[in-house]
């Protein structure tokens, strides 16, 4: 039975990849119905499309990243908060408790 090194696999699948995107891009150019100039055309107008797309996308993680941000402080505000309250509401009881306390001896 034959052994695989596994080390070199995600190397190897990366190179097989981009192996297998020339070899399709160059039969879709040998095997293409049009001119190169409507080819390069068609090329050109998906590629910027793609790049607006990428833009579009980095917006919107660039928004995503500010909004979790955000509400992770306003969490974490919210909860500062209630420990004050819950200290403060403690230290009164306290404070009575103890008054009582010295009130009965």
């Amino acid at each position: 039975m034959k052994q695989y090194d596994r080390d070199g696999a995600p190397g190897r699948m990366v190179s097989v990849f981009i192996t297998g995107i020339v070899i399709g891009s160059v039969a879709t150019f040998l095997l293409c119905p049009q001119s190169g100039r409507e080819s390069r055309g068609q090329i050109r107008d998906y590629v910027r499309r793609k790049g607006e797309d990428l833009n579009d996308l980095q917006d919107r993680t660039v928004e995503t990243y500010q909004d979790i941000v955000s509400g992770t402080r306003k969490g974490l505000e919210d909860i500062q908060e209630t420990i004050k309250e819950a200290v403060h509401a403690g230290l009164d009881e306290f404070r009575k408790e103890l008054k009582d306390i010295r009130s009965q001896s």
